[in-house]
C-alpha cells in the first residue's frame, strides 16, 4: 500500500513539474540550421550535388535569420537588418519568405528567453554554418571549374568567418585560377601564414605578386623554390621578378643561363635585354632586343624598350618611331603611350601629347608620371589654371617628387599664389637636398 501511495506521489510530481520543465527548456532556436547542414554534408557525400546545393542555401537563409534576430535582440538594429536582407537574398519558397516576414515584424522576441551566452553561442553556431554553406557551395563551383562564381561565394564565406578553416586558402586559388591575380594576393597570403612549407602555394603566391607589380616579394619567394632550377617557366618569372625589382645583375644572369640551355627565345631575349638596359649596357641591351625581333617581329616591349633605350640617349626621332611600333601591336599599352608623349613633348609636337596623355589618364587616372607631364605641357602653353589641376593630382599620388613640387610652384607663380608657390618651391628645395645627402 505505501509503495503505492508513493508511486502515486511521485506520478503527481512530474504531472506538476512537467509543464514548467518545459518551460525551462525551450526549443533550441539553430535545431533548423544543424537539420540543414546534416542534410547537406549528407548530399555532399553523396555526390549529391543538387540535393547539397538547396540544403546549404537552406543552411544559409536558417544562419542569417539567426544572426538577424541575435543581433536585434543585441540592439543592433543596422546590422539587424543586413542580416534580413542576406536571409531574403536566398530565401527558396513562399513559406520561407512568409516566416522571414514575420520574423522582421518582431525579431527580438524570438531570443528573449536566452541569456547572452546562449545568444553568443547561437551566433558563433550561425555564422560557422554560413561560412561552411558558402565554402562548400563554393568549392563545388570550382570542382566544376567555375572558378570566377567560386570565388564570389568563398569571398562570401571569408566575409562571414575570415578564419574559417580552409576559406583563405580556397579563395585565394579559386581567384588564382579566374585570373583575379591582384584580388588573389590577399587571401593567399593568409593561407601561406598558416602553411608555410607548401611550395604550390608559395609559386600561385609568386606569380600573384608578378601581376600586382610586387616584383621584389615575387622574388624573394621563388628565389629558394626547389623546384625553380629545373622548372623554365619558374626561372624566367624569378628572373623577370629580378629585373623589375631593381637587381638587373642577377636578372641578367637568370636570363643568360636560360638562354643557353633552351636556345634562342624572342621573349627571353627582351627580358635580357631589359635587365641589360636597367643596368646601363646599352649596346648589349639594343643587341638582344634586336635578336628578339628578328626572332618574333611582334614580340612584346621590345620595340617599346628600344625606345625607352633611344629617349634616354636623346634621340627622339628614333625613339618615337620604335615606341610608335610597339602601339601599332598592342595600342592600349599605357606605359607606352606616356613614353610616347614624353618624346612628341621634347620635340614640340605637345597637341599630339597632350592627346595621348589624355587618353591615358582616361584609362589610368593615378598614373602619376602622366599627371606630372601632362600638367607641365599645359603650363608651358600658358595654361596654369588647368596645369594645377593635373600637378595637384600628380603631388598627392607622388609627394616626394621633387620635380612635380618645382613645377607646381611655377603653376601658383603664374597665378599670382606667391605663398603657395613658395611652399613648393621650398619643398622642392628640401628633397633635392635630401636625395643629395643619401639615406
Amino acid at each position: 500500500m505505501m509503495r503505492r501511495v508513493r508511486r502515486a506521489r511521485h506520478g503527481l510530481a512530474c504531472l506538476l513539474l512537467g509543464p514548467a520543465l518545459a518551460a525551462q527548456s525551450p526549443p533550441d532556436p539553430g535545431r533548423a540550421l544543424d537539420t540543414a547542414i546534416a542534410a547537406a554534408e549528407a548530399s555532399l557525400r553523396a555526390g549529391e550535388w543538387e540535393a547539397a546545393t538547396r540544403s546549404y542555401r537552406s543552411a544559409l537563409f536558417e544562419g542569417w535569420l539567426l544572426l538577424a534576430q541575435r543581433d536585434a535582440a543585441e540592439g543592433r538594429a543596422e546590422s539587424s537588418r543586413a542580416a534580413f536582407d542576406r536571409a531574403a537574398a536566398v530565401a527558396a519558397d513562399d513559406a520561407g519568405r512568409t516566416r522571414l516576414r514575420e520574423l522582421r515584424e518582431a525579431p527580438r522576441s524570438a531570443l528573449a528567453g536566452l541569456t547572452l551566452a546562449q545568444r553568443q553561442d547561437l551566433g558563433a553556431r550561425a555564422r560557422a554554418a554560413v561560412a561552411r554553406s558558402y565554402l562548400n557551395l563554393g568549392v563545388m563551383q570550382a570542382q566544376a571549374r567555375q572558378f570566377a562564381r567560386a570565388a564570389e561565394l568563398l569571398a562570401e564565406a571569408a566575409e562571414a568567418d575570415p578564419d574559417f578553416p580552409q576559406v583563405q586558402y580556397s579563395l585565394g586559388v579559386a581567384r588564382f585560377n579566374a585570373q583575379q591575380y591582384v584580388a588573389a594576393v590577399a587571401p593567399l597570403s593568409r593561407a601561406l601564414a598558416t602553411r608555410p612549407a607548401d611550395a604550390e602555394l608559395r609559386r600561385m603566391l609568386a606569380t600573384a605578386y608578378l601581376n600586382d607589380g610586387r616584383y621584389a616579394e615575387a622574388a624573394e619567394l621563388l628565389r629558394d623554390d626547389p623546384r625553380r632550377e629545373a622548372d623554365a617557366s619558374l626561372q624566367y618569372a624569378y628572373g623577370l621578378a629580378l629585373a623589375r625589382s631593381d637587381r638587373p645583375a642577377e636578372a641578367e644572369a637568370v636570363f643568360k643561363s636560360l638562354l643557353a640551355r633552351h636556345g634562342d627565345s624572342a621573349e627571353l631575349s627582351v627580358v635580357l635585354g631589359q635587365a641589360q638596359a636597367q643596368r646601363g649596357d646599352f649596346e648589349a641591351a639594343s643587341v638582344a632586343l634586336s635578336r628578339a625581333l628578328a626572332l618574333k617581329p611582334d614580340v612584346a616591349e621590345a620595340h617599346a624598350t628600344l625606345g625607352e633605350i633611344q629617349l634616354k640617349q636623346g634621340r627622339l626621332a628614333e625613339a618615337e618611331a620604335e615606341f610608335r611600333a610597339e602601339l601599332a601591336a598592342r595600342p592600349d599599352d599605357l606605359k607606352t603611350r606616356h613614353n610616347l608623349a614624353t618624346a612628341l613633348e621634347l620635340e614640340g609636337q605637345s597637341e599630339e601629347a597632350i592627346d595621348l596623355l589624355r587618353s591615358v589618364l582616361a584609362a589610368k587616372p593615378d598614373f602619376a608620371d602622366a599627371r606630372y607631364l601632362l600638367g607641365k605641357i599645359l603650363l608651358a602653353r600658358g595654361e596654369a589654371a588647368a596645369a594645377v589641376e593635373q600637378l595637384e593630382t600628380a603631388r598627392r599620388l607622388t609627394p616626394d617628387a621633387a620635380n612635380v613640387r618645382y613645377q607646381l610652384g611655377l603653376a601658383y607663380q603664374k597665378l599670382g599664389r606667391g605663398e603657395q608657390a613658395e611652399r613648393e618651391f621650398q619643398a622642392f628645395r628640401e628633397l633635392k637636398d635630401k636625395r643629395r645627402s643619401g639615406p
